[in-house]
Protein backbone atom coordinates (compact mmCIF):
# COMPACT_ATOMS: atom_id res chain seq x y z
CA UNK A 1 0.00 0.00 0.00
CA UNK A 2 2.64 2.13 0.94
CA UNK A 3 4.38 2.03 -2.86
CA UNK A 4 0.90 2.27 -3.90
CA UNK A 5 0.89 5.71 -2.57
CA UNK A 6 3.92 6.59 -3.22
CA UNK A 7 3.68 6.24 -6.58
CA UNK A 8 0.10 8.25 -7.26
CA UNK A 9 2.21 11.06 -5.38
CA UNK A 10 5.09 10.92 -7.84
CA UNK A 11 2.75 10.71 -10.98
CA UNK A 12 0.73 13.45 -9.44
CA UNK A 13 3.60 15.73 -9.13
CA UNK A 14 5.11 14.73 -12.47
CA UNK A 15 1.65 16.05 -13.93
CA UNK A 16 1.51 19.25 -12.05
CA UNK A 17 5.36 19.91 -12.93
CA UNK A 18 4.05 19.35 -16.40
CA UNK A 19 1.35 21.48 -16.52
CA UNK A 20 2.97 24.26 -14.48
CA UNK A 21 6.36 24.58 -16.47
CA UNK A 22 6.28 28.47 -17.66
CA UNK A 23 10.12 28.73 -18.62
CA UNK A 24 11.95 27.95 -21.88
CA UNK A 25 15.31 28.57 -23.15
CA UNK A 26 16.42 28.74 -26.54
CA UNK A 27 19.14 29.42 -29.25
CA UNK A 28 17.64 31.92 -31.88
CA UNK A 29 20.17 32.19 -34.78
CA UNK A 30 21.34 35.16 -36.45
CA UNK A 31 19.33 34.13 -39.32
CA UNK A 32 16.05 34.05 -37.88
CA UNK A 33 14.16 36.24 -39.84
CA UNK A 34 10.57 37.20 -37.16
CA UNK A 35 8.36 37.88 -40.25
CA UNK A 36 8.27 34.39 -41.58
CA UNK A 37 5.85 33.62 -38.48
CA UNK A 38 3.23 31.89 -39.93
CA UNK A 39 4.57 32.62 -43.12
CA UNK A 40 6.85 30.39 -45.98
CA UNK A 41 8.48 33.51 -47.97
CA UNK A 42 9.94 36.67 -46.85
CA UNK A 43 11.63 39.82 -48.61
CA UNK A 44 10.98 39.64 -52.04
CA UNK A 45 12.01 42.44 -54.44
CA UNK A 46 14.90 43.35 -51.79
CA UNK A 47 18.90 43.61 -53.21
CA UNK A 48 19.06 39.33 -51.82
CA UNK A 49 17.69 36.64 -51.87
CA UNK A 50 14.41 36.12 -50.34
CA UNK A 51 14.25 34.53 -47.14
CA UNK A 52 12.51 30.88 -46.82
CA UNK A 53 10.92 28.29 -44.22
CA UNK A 54 12.06 26.63 -42.48
CA UNK A 55 15.73 27.68 -43.59
CA UNK A 56 15.16 31.60 -42.00
CA UNK A 57 11.73 30.50 -39.85
CA UNK A 58 12.25 32.37 -36.28
CA UNK A 59 11.70 30.35 -33.40
CA UNK A 60 8.96 29.30 -31.55
CA UNK A 61 9.30 30.04 -28.06
CA UNK A 62 6.12 29.02 -27.04
CA UNK A 63 2.08 29.11 -26.42
CA UNK A 64 0.99 31.91 -24.79
CA UNK A 65 -2.11 33.17 -23.39
CA UNK A 66 -3.75 36.65 -23.58
CA UNK A 67 -3.16 39.06 -20.61
CA UNK A 68 -0.28 37.00 -19.33
CA UNK A 69 2.77 38.52 -18.92
CA UNK A 70 6.00 36.91 -19.96
CA UNK A 71 9.69 38.35 -19.55
CA UNK A 72 12.90 37.12 -21.02
CA UNK A 73 16.77 37.33 -20.78
CA UNK A 74 19.00 36.85 -23.42
CA UNK A 75 23.02 36.59 -24.03
CA UNK A 76 25.31 36.15 -26.74
CA UNK A 77 25.90 38.16 -29.95
CA UNK A 78 24.21 38.19 -34.15
CA UNK A 79 24.32 40.16 -36.84
CA UNK A 80 25.75 40.32 -40.25
CA UNK A 81 29.38 39.65 -41.01
CA UNK A 82 31.34 42.60 -39.07
CA UNK A 83 28.43 44.08 -37.24
CA UNK A 84 27.86 41.74 -34.55
CA UNK A 85 25.78 43.36 -31.86
CA UNK A 86 24.27 41.63 -28.57
CA UNK A 87 20.40 41.54 -28.44
CA UNK A 88 20.11 45.21 -27.46
CA UNK A 89 21.49 45.51 -30.79
CA UNK A 90 23.51 48.31 -32.53
CA UNK A 91 22.08 51.43 -30.78
CA UNK A 92 24.01 53.57 -33.35
CA UNK A 93 21.81 52.53 -36.11
CA UNK A 94 18.11 52.62 -35.73
CA UNK A 95 16.18 50.88 -38.40
CA UNK A 96 12.91 49.73 -40.38
CA UNK A 97 12.37 47.07 -43.04
CA UNK A 98 12.90 47.96 -46.29
CA UNK A 99 9.69 46.68 -47.74
CA UNK A 100 7.78 47.31 -44.31
CA UNK A 101 5.06 45.46 -43.02
CA UNK A 102 4.32 41.98 -44.46
CA UNK A 103 2.71 38.70 -44.13
CA UNK A 104 0.21 40.12 -41.97
CA UNK A 105 2.99 41.72 -39.43
CA UNK A 106 3.87 44.93 -38.92
CA UNK A 107 6.45 46.79 -39.89
CA UNK A 108 8.81 47.76 -36.70
CA UNK A 109 11.57 50.50 -36.21
CA UNK A 110 14.44 49.15 -34.10
CA UNK A 111 18.10 48.97 -33.61
CA UNK A 112 19.74 46.28 -36.20
CA UNK A 113 20.62 43.56 -34.85
CA UNK A 114 18.46 43.59 -32.07
CA UNK A 115 15.87 40.59 -30.44
CA UNK A 116 12.59 41.01 -31.82
CA UNK A 117 9.72 39.25 -31.15
CA UNK A 118 6.72 38.72 -32.86
CA UNK A 119 2.71 37.75 -31.25
CA UNK A 120 1.60 35.79 -33.32
CA UNK A 121 -2.47 35.07 -33.93
CA UNK A 122 -3.39 31.44 -35.21
CA UNK A 123 -5.08 32.83 -38.49
CA UNK A 124 -1.31 34.29 -39.96
CA UNK A 125 0.29 37.52 -38.94
CA UNK A 126 0.84 39.34 -35.82
CA UNK A 127 2.84 41.74 -34.15
CA UNK A 128 6.23 42.41 -34.59
CA UNK A 129 8.83 44.42 -31.04
CA UNK A 130 11.33 45.30 -30.06
CA UNK A 131 12.65 42.98 -27.00
CA UNK A 132 16.30 43.35 -26.03
CA UNK A 133 18.17 41.93 -23.41
CA UNK A 134 15.70 41.92 -21.11
CA UNK A 135 12.53 43.22 -19.77
CA UNK A 136 8.62 42.37 -19.50
CA UNK A 137 5.39 42.47 -21.50
CA UNK A 138 2.08 41.44 -21.91
CA UNK A 139 0.43 38.88 -24.57
CA UNK A 140 -1.96 41.04 -26.47
CA UNK A 141 -5.84 40.25 -26.80
CA UNK A 142 -6.04 36.97 -29.93
CA UNK A 143 -2.26 35.99 -29.67
CA UNK A 144 -1.59 32.48 -29.17
CA UNK A 145 2.16 32.32 -30.04
CA UNK A 146 5.61 33.97 -29.36
CA UNK A 147 7.98 33.81 -32.22
CA UNK A 148 11.41 34.91 -31.32
CA UNK A 149 14.48 36.23 -34.36
CA UNK A 150 17.01 39.11 -34.91
CA UNK A 151 16.37 42.52 -36.29
CA UNK A 152 17.44 43.46 -39.70
CA UNK A 153 16.13 45.29 -42.79
CA UNK A 154 16.09 42.43 -45.26
CA UNK A 155 18.03 39.58 -45.90
CA UNK A 156 18.30 37.08 -42.47
CA UNK A 157 20.17 34.25 -44.91
CA UNK A 158 23.98 35.50 -44.61
CA UNK A 159 23.40 36.67 -40.53
CA UNK A 160 25.81 34.67 -38.32
CA UNK A 161 25.28 34.46 -34.77
CA UNK A 162 22.91 33.52 -32.23
CA UNK A 163 20.90 34.91 -29.25
CA UNK A 164 20.69 32.27 -26.00
CA UNK A 165 16.93 33.37 -24.75
CA UNK A 166 15.34 32.13 -21.53
CA UNK A 167 11.70 33.03 -21.83
CA UNK A 168 9.41 33.05 -18.82
CA UNK A 169 5.90 32.76 -18.96
CA UNK A 170 5.51 29.72 -21.89
CA UNK A 171 5.71 26.20 -20.96
CA UNK A 172 8.94 24.26 -22.28
CA UNK A 173 7.73 21.60 -24.21
CA UNK A 174 10.65 19.27 -23.65
CA UNK A 175 10.53 19.39 -19.75
CA UNK A 176 6.42 18.87 -20.46
CA UNK A 177 6.26 16.17 -21.99
CA UNK A 178 9.42 14.51 -19.85
CA UNK A 179 7.11 15.31 -16.89
CA UNK A 180 3.83 13.75 -18.31
CA UNK A 181 5.98 10.71 -19.99
CA UNK A 182 7.31 9.78 -16.59
CA UNK A 183 3.69 10.67 -14.91
CA UNK A 184 1.98 7.91 -17.99
CA UNK A 185 4.97 5.68 -16.83
CA UNK A 186 4.12 5.30 -13.16
CA UNK A 187 0.50 4.67 -13.90
CA UNK A 188 1.30 2.11 -16.37
CA UNK A 189 3.36 0.37 -13.62
CA UNK A 190 0.81 0.93 -10.90
CA UNK A 191 -1.73 -0.81 -13.03
CA UNK A 192 0.06 -3.59 -13.97
CA UNK A 193 0.89 -4.13 -9.82
CA UNK A 194 -2.91 -3.86 -8.87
Amino acid sequence: MKVKALIVALCSAACFLAMNANAATMVVPGTADPWLANATVDNLGTPEPPDYAPGQSPVLAGWVAPGNTVSWLATGEAGHPGDVSGPSGALYSIISRTIGANNGINDLTAPICSLIGVWAYPGGGGIAFYMGASGTAVVPAGADQLFLGMMDGYGWANNIGQFDVTVNGVPDGALTISMLGLALTGLGWLRRKV
